[in-house]
């Protein structure tokens, strides 16, 4: 990549085709593969005598795209194929991996082992329900690879969590996303505001910055639900989840949040639409986002490392995490009836094991937020520059985690349309009222996956 810019102006002034361009056309939905930058060679792999089990049979590793570029999928193969006998080929989905992973199955025809990644828990159970992977503890249990058993008590404990569905491990996890503040530092320092945590805080700064810098979005959301009404009621609430494994859409905390958004519309300090907000972001126009926590990062490769930052999930009170931040893992599967299911899982802890540095640095400084503790150790801990993947991983540490379920997209289907009509004030519509609509809608989709 080029050098990119430094001085703040010239942030502000990069167009979105310009960022893009200069972060090789990164697509929003790999935001959730943590993906922002392209993958930097490793210079080796683990050092270890044992081979793994099942002789010399081959492991066919499927990749989705942005992954392979993240983990630098590529390089870690060639570094395995040196080292063991047993030889790894990658390949990539034409289209949805699931769709074609289920075709393959019905037709007799599995040619993949493994299949990077699918996204904890929300996936998981729809995964398991259709037979697409199985349970990996017997196969960690008996694997030969070096440091083998050093890879799961490694996990951070929610992030493992979130790895299981009905108490069987079903991924490795890479890396860790969640939902954080981020801000350009322009904007702040035109308004004389410190970088916010609180709702209040945000709402005062905007306020200001609407003021001192209006050419600047003064705060957004990237996406609905997740990044607006649900990161603020996992910072609202201890509970944000209801017993039947929703998120408390009419909770007293989702209800104060909603009519905080509400106002802050109303007063235009922040759009009611979201379809544009990462792009805004992207081009430096929006002064504070609550986002997928790779976004400050994202604006630190265009506009340079004192341009931006990430912080944490925006929260009520500011010494009270509450459930903390919304995350989700991306998790590395193997699949049923797989050929060669130890081989796949041995590649997977030689791949994300202590043994390989260059797995380790590659994700912390690439892919962002690893899901093991001595990643952290050797890669990240006491690097200025990283200090927010620190932060947010100890913030997910004590996070409530979502429930393996398959509810998610359904809530989601059902929540966005109502917040965005909550948010036009055209509709005159409470937020007590919009949630209770989506809740209605929720539940009728659910009855219809029941029966």
């Amino acid at each position: 990549m080029e050098s990119q810019p430094t001085n703040r102006t010239a942030a502000h002034g990069l167009s979105r085709r310009q960022f893009l361009q200069a972060t090789g056309g990164v697509a929003l939905g790999a935001l959730l593969a943590a993906c922002a930058a392209p993958a930097a060679a490793p210079s080796g792999g683990a050092a270890g005598e044992a081979a793994p089990a099942q002789g010399a049979k081959e492991i066919n590793f499927l990749v989705r795209p942005d992954i392979r570029s993240a983990y630098a999928a590529d390089a870690a193969a060639e570094a395995w194929n040196a080292e063991f006998e047993q030889k790894i080929v990658l390949d990539e989905p034409a289209g949805a991996a699931d769709t074609k992973i289920q075709a393959a199955m019905a037709a007799g025809d599995l040619i993949w082992d493994g299949f990077a990644v699918i996204e904890g828990p929300w996936a998981i159970e729809s995964w398991v329900s259709r037979q697409l992977i199985q349970p990996l503890d017997d196969l960690i249990a008996v694997s030969t690879v070096p440091d083998a058993d050093k890879v799961i008590p490694a996990i951070i404990p929610s992030v493992l969590e979130s790895s299981k569905y009905e108490g069987k491990q079903y991924t490795i996890p890479g890396n860790v996303g969640s939902v954080a503040l981020g801000w350009f530092f322009e904007p702040l320092e035109a308004a004389g505001v410190e970088p916010p945590q609180t709702w209040d805080e945000v709402r005062a700064a905007a306020e200001k910055i609407k003021e001192a810098a209006p050419d600047w979005t003064p705060y957004d959301a990237a996406c609905s639900p997740l990044c607006d009404l649900i990161a603020m009621i996992w910072g609202a609430t201890s509970t944000p989840l209801t017993d039947e494994g929703l998120v408390d859409w009419t909770g007293e905390a989702s209800t104060a949040a909603l009519t905080w958004m509400q106002e802050m519309v109303a007063a235009e300090l922040m759009p009611g639409v979201h379809s544009e907000s990462f792009g805004n972001w992207l081009k430096g126009g929006t002064a504070i986002m609550s986002s997928y926590d790779v976004h400050g990062t994202m604006a630190q490769q265009t506009f340079g490392v004192d341009a931006a930052t990430t912080g944490i999930n925006i929260r009520r009170e500011k010494d009270n995490p509450q459930a903390g931040a919304p995350f989700w893992l991306n998790g590395s599967v193997v699949l049923q009836n797989a050929e060669n299911p130890q081989g796949m899982i041995d590649f997977y802890l030689w791949w994300f094991g202590p043994s390989n540095k260059a797995t380790g640095q590659q994700i912390a400084t690439v892919a962002a937020k690893p899901a093991y503790q001595y990643t952290y150790d050797e890669f990240i801990a006491g690097d200025p520059v990283q200090q927010w993947q620190i932060d947010g991983i100890e913030l997910v540490r004590n996070s409530v985690p979502f429930p393996a379920n398959l509810f998610w997209g359904i809530q989601n289907t059902a929540a966005a349309p109502w917040i965005e009509k909550a948010l036009d004030p055209a509709n005159n519509l409470s937020a007590a009222e919009a949630m209770q609509s989506a809740l209605d809608e929720m539940h009728i989709e659910m009855d219809k996956l029941r029966s």
